[in-house]
């Protein structure tokens, strides 16, 4: 009986062997294969758990080696599969002709208590043919999200030599229903108490519509915290294989995943999160901010005060969709393919350019306000929206926005723009298969898909040469164009989408920092 435990190294992780040598000598328990201070203790706990499970623990020399041998091996998680190795080859429980996967940590009791990482590892374990997970009762729930494995949910070791040897006499546990079906949308806060004016609400849609990152400027309370907590409600479920992603990353976290989310994920950390928290690591190594933002929204309220690196290392994240965190000469990569929006106020004391208000920040702290975010960041953000309070009369009006329809016109717009990619993407590389959003237009293919021709083409180059764009702002003024033109049901992108979209790029650059 082939046993694998998983050791979650960034995303896909490892599946670990582990192998069990019982001979005659000292009585003693060794475990190799860059085992961590956790694994090793678990001999211990293993021993103990044994014999209070009615098992007896062998009096032999014991040697356990988990393969691949150079891959450092941490946690808690391999209590299960080392006792379940220790008992087959000492012959304490029926040796099943098959491999499977085990996980838990081990009380001395001999009961088995949850992991993380469950769902990354029972998916690894069905795209190797593994067929038998055995694991924690309380992680059952989250592995049955893989229909193609059968779960065999324990909650004591000596619920094993029964379940062995049921299986055995062919009494298998029942296949598990297919839960990837089911699913829950949770309570979010909507639009229909917003009072903003229209001119955000048609930025707000689209950027959604496109996923594009976005800028939100204006002076406290005008409702840029308010608009950002409200966008995930007008952004179309996630699918079953993006759930499935973002169910796994949360897994790897630490949260324990009963059935899929189909909401995208939004995270707004505080602007005292510090690189590891927002890229990722610690020991073990776990997903960050970026990460749990994977196919829904980072929200980054008062942007300038977060911490300047914390800030710069957003731009791979940004362009390239994931995250590679180098770990004791290990490249570990986490996907990290968020939408990025961004909140700021037009100074530290927020009255800069307000009628009726006086600044009282001088010229030298306003530079250093904005100079945390940088150019390069900067050039990345492909919509910026300055954000005025809204009329009084609007803030008494008992008219509302339709969430509902917001939606709809997004996901039209989606749906017709990865219809339009799928077709083009079909000649391309393997690794562009996956973009059905215009925000993820190659540059290859930008001139094919972005194409503008005549008045249009006149005002994109007049524009670049009189702004002083980079050539990335070039491509993300096309790229939201085509947004603009798809929610407007036009095949062509015409000269009123160049326009609103270097409306929304204009702000932010170069030396206008702030609208006047």
């Amino acid at each position: 009986m082939d046993i694998y435990a998983h050791e979650p190294l960034g995303f896909e992780g490892v599946l670990v062997h582990v192998e069990a040598d019982i001979r005659n000598g000292i009585p003693a328990v060794e475990i190799v294969g860059l085992a961590s201070t956790a694994v090793r203790e678990a001999r211990e706990r293993a021993r103990i758990a044994v014999r209070n499970a009615g098992f007896t623990f062998p009096q032999d020399r014991i040697l356990v080696n988990l393969s691949p041998a150079d891959l450092p091996k941490e946690g808690a998680a391999y209590d299960l599969p080392i006792a379940l190795k220790i008992l087959a080859t000492s012959g304490q429980i029926e040796d099943l002709p098959f491999r499977l996967l085990a996980m838990g940590e081990l009380t001395l009791g001999g009961e088995i208590k949850p992991t993380r990482g469950i769902l990354p590892a029972v998916r690894s374990a069905a795209d190797h043919g593994i067929r038998i997970c055995i694991l924690p009762h309380e992680n059952a729930a989250e592995a049955r999200i893989v229909s193609s494995v059968q779960v065999w949910p324990v909650r004591h070791l000596s619920e094993l030599r029964k379940t062995f040897a049921a299986f055995k006499k062919g009494e298998a546990p029942p296949k598990n229903d297919n839960v990837t079906e089911d699913y829950t949308l949770e309570p979010i806060q909507d639009f229909s108490d917003f009072r903003g004016d229209d001119r955000l609400m048609r930025a707000l849609v689209v950027a959604a519509a496109g996923r594009h990152n976005m800028f939100l400027a204006g002076p406290p309370g005008a409702g840029k915290t308010m608009s950002a907590q409200r966008f995930p409600s007008i952004l179309p479920e996630l699918d079953i294989s993006e759930a499935l992603e973002v169910a796994s990353l949360y897994s790897l976290w630490g949260k324990n995943q009963g059935e899929l989310m189909r909401r995208p994920p939004f995270r707004a950390p505080h602007h005292s999160a510090s690189l590891e928290g927002m890229l990722g690591g610690s020991r073990p190594l776990r997903p960050g901010e970026v990460s749990l933002a994977h196919h829904g929204v980072l929200f980054l309220d008062e942007c300038p005060e977060f911490h300047r690196d914390v800030l710069q290392a957003l731009r791979e994240p940004v362009e390239y969709g994931y995250v590679e965190i180098v770990r004791a000469g290990r490249v570990i990569r986490f996907p990290s393919d968020f939408q990025l929006v961004m909140a700021a106020n037009p100074c530290p004391c927020g009255n800069l350019g307000m009628p009726g208000k006086t600044c009282l920040c001088s010229a030298e702290e306003i530079r250093r306000y904005w100079k945390k975010l940088g150019g390069a960041l900067l050039d990345r953000i492909d919509m910026r929206i300055a954000v005025s309070p809204p009329e009084p009369s609007r803030l008494i009006s008992t008219s509302s926005v339709s969430t509902e329809v917001l939606r709809e016109k997004v996901r039209s717009a989606r749906l017709y723009q990865r219809a339009r990619l799928e077709a083009y993407l079909k000649r391309s590389c393997s690794e562009q298969e996956k973009i059905h959003m215009n925000v993820r237009i190659p540059p290859a293919l930008i001139p094919e898909v972005c194409a503008v021709h005549g008045a249009a083409e006149r005002l994109f180059l007049s524009g670049m040469a009189s702004y002083g764009l980079s050539a990335r702002a070039g491509h993300s003024i096309l790229r939201v164009a085509r947004t603009i033109a798809d929610l407007d049901s036009r095949a062509e992108i015409g000269e009123s989408s160049i326009e609103e979209a270097m409306e929304y790029r204009q702000f932010g650059d170069g030396d206008a920092i702030w609208p006047s």
